[in-house]
């Protein structure tokens, strides 16, 4: 059983770990994907800003109304869009500067996208259906040094490898932090004005494209033209803003492999937290009850049978306590169900088995102790109890032999009886005494016999009935008038009837009398006999203790030479025959003695 709910338990944590590490995969690459477009639009709003556009925007009676996030995108990126009908006209526009014609004669637009006529900005044409309806967009671009790159050439002045520039431009270029690099048609550097640091001084075609793309590696913002009349390419570069800068500006590697970085990252440190909570849990609802069990399997191994300790946890800053089911059935329902379900009831069986274990052996460990005690107090009882009739005896040996005495015949004979009935008394005991260990041991072999009940039952009592110390009239017997008939061995149930009838007239007061009844015998029902006195009764403490063996009764008193063994041994005769015996009894109210023999 525990190792099925183990077995389900580490099955669904472990299920429930690997599904938070797949969801926290999942919005780590959405996160990734969505930080992949955001670098795309920033290299370039065209395309996939203008599609993005055309998809989330709606359309109204005035046209497209454009998503404001992706129209703060526009402006960011420096751009302008144009929404165009099928004869040229401009219908809707986005962030468009002034210059730009209402109208487009659809040859002219052609010419202004595929760079056949001059015209102020870059231009992409963009096409797209949606619900139904087919939409142009024109967007146009200028880069921000586009200007100044052009007044950069037709101001310098290139003189042995050295730049020159009017005041009111080099004012512009101090504006920006800006500095500039002439290249030769190789690359090579052969002139600047205030070079970077870091800029190198010849340029490969890869390196140039790579530098212009990819800005935010550097941390500048780079910008080329080339001039047709000289052949030489011009370059300007400055600072990028801290806005403008990516996630990552330190590390020398691609904007993408910066959000693979950290996406992995963030899903390593996500994994190894799972992990770690997850290990700190098991040490916890594991670890603690397996501790708490091996700690109490050590001390019942030394001997200690106390009750296990509670586990005891803290929650909220309060404490809790989870001491298994036996022990919780003390607490209240709630209470009972709340501590349950602190986890550590995948071990309950375990700790509730060891608790009983503990239980057993302290139980076991009480009672070898009162065995002890009650063999110590019976060995000196029958001591006693033999060395009294013994010492009579030896006296009264002593007197015959004694010549100095001379005894009539009559007195020798009393003093013989005396002799006899001491003696008499101690095979008794000694009888007892080896009676009950065989009954114990099963090493008595009889043979039963079927008898009446009825019949068997009137003479066991009239028999006990009729010894000297007992008034025959404070016995009665009632018997069916039908003959019960069973197996039985005769001289056992006299010698129960003997013993309990015995047990009942010398532990009650002289007036008590006892009435016993057979009843049952039919084919649905058992045979029962019960014995009742009216006496004083006994306590619990009595009841409990009545059958055991070296117990003589807690009654001060009567007088009795009773060895200890009587109902012992009664107990033991009636299992042997196949019945039981129980006792029900209240001070001051009696006590009934039944003998059961079931169906």
């Amino acid at each position: 059983m525990i190792r099925r709910r183990l077995t389900l338990r580490f099955a669904v944590q472990l299920a429930v770990a690997g599904s938070l590490l797949v969801i926290l995969a999942i919005l780590i690459v959405i996160w990734m994907l969505a930080r992949f477009k955001e670098i795309e639009f920033n290299r370039s709003f065209a395309p996939l800003g203008i599609s993005k556009l055309i998809e989330d925007s709606r359309i109204d009676s005035k046209g497209l109304i454009a998503d404001p996030v992706l129209l703060k995108r526009l402006r960011e990126d420096g751009g302008w869009l144009q929404s165009l009908d099928a004869k040229g006209n401009v219908i809707q526009s986005f962030n468009a500067p002034d210059d730009l014609p209402a109208r487009y004669v659809p040859g002219q637009l052609i010419d202004y996208w595929i760079g056949g006529e001059p015209f102020p900005y870059k231009l992409g044409l963009w096409i797209q259906e949606k619900e139904g309806h087919l939409y142009t967009l024109l967007y146009g671009s200028r880069a921000p040094t586009e200007d100044l790159l052009v007044r950069l050439i037709d101001d310098g002045r290139l003189r042995n490898h050295s730049l020159t520039f009017s005041p009111s431009t080099l004012s512009l270029l101090a504006k920006r932090k800006a500095s500039v690099q002439v290249l030769s048609r190789e690359g090579e550097e052969i002139a600047a004005w205030s070079k970077r640091a870091d800029a190198p001084e010849s340029y490969t075609l890869q390196e140039l494209a790579v530098r212009s793309t990819n800005q935010a590696i550097y941390g500048t913002v780079m910008d080329s033209r080339y001039d047709k009349r000289t052949g030489l390419t011009w370059l300007i570069q400055y600072p990028m803003e801290n806005g403008e800068q990516g996630a990552l500006p330190v590390l020398n590697v691609q904007p993408e492999v910066q959000v693979m970085i950290i996406g992995i990252a963030a899903f390593l440190c996500s994994s190894l937290l799972v992990f770690f909570f997850l290990s700190a849990w098991y040490a916890r609802r594991f670890g603690t009850p397996i501790l708490h069990i091996l700690g109490s399997i050590e001390r019942l191994g030394s001997g200690d049978y106390t009750d296990p300790s509670p586990i005891i946890e803290y929650e909220g800053g309060r404490r809790r306590k989870w001491i298994g089911k036996r022990q919780g059935k003390r607490q209240d329902r709630h209470q009972d169900k709340r501590l349950q379900s602190s986890g550590n009831r995948i071990f309950g069986e375990v700790i509730e088995s060891v608790g009983n274990l503990a239980l057993a052996l302290r139980t076991g460990q009480d009672a070898a102790e009162q065995t002890q005690l009650h063999r110590e107090e019976w060995i000196a009882g029958v001591t006693h109890d033999l060395k009294t009739p013994l010492s009579s005896v030896q006296g009264y040996a002593h007197m015959l032999a004694a010549e100095k005495y001379s005894w009539s015949e009559e007195e020798m004979r009393k003093f013989a009886a005396i002799i006899l009935e001491k003696t008499n008394y101690m095979d008794k005991l000694i009888n007892d005494l080896g009676l009950t260990y065989r009954l114990r041991n099963g090493d008595i072999p009889v043979v039963f016999e079927q008898r009446d009940i009825g019949a068997l039952l009137m003479d066991s009592v009239s028999r006990a009935a009729e010894h000297p110390a007992y008034d025959h009239r404070r016995v009665r017997c009632t018997v069916p008038a039908e003959p019960i008939v069973m197996d039985i061995h005769p001289p056992w149930l006299e010698r129960i009837i003997e013993n309990i009838v015995a047990n009942s007239l010398n532990h009650n007061p002289l007036d008590t009398t006892i009435h016993i009844e057979l009843s049952g015998g039919s084919r649905k029902e058992g045979v029962r006999i019960d014995i009742t006195d009216n006496g004083q009764g006994m306590d619990g403490q009595t009841v409990g203790r009545l059958f055991e063996r070296y117990f003589r009764g807690l009654s001060t008193e009567s007088e009795t030479e009773g060895s200890g063994l009587g109902m012992a041994v009664t107990k033991e005769l009636v299992q042997a025959m196949g019945g039981r015996i129980e006792v029900h009894s209240r001070l001051g109210e009696g006590t009934v003695v039944s003998l059961i023999w079931d169906k």
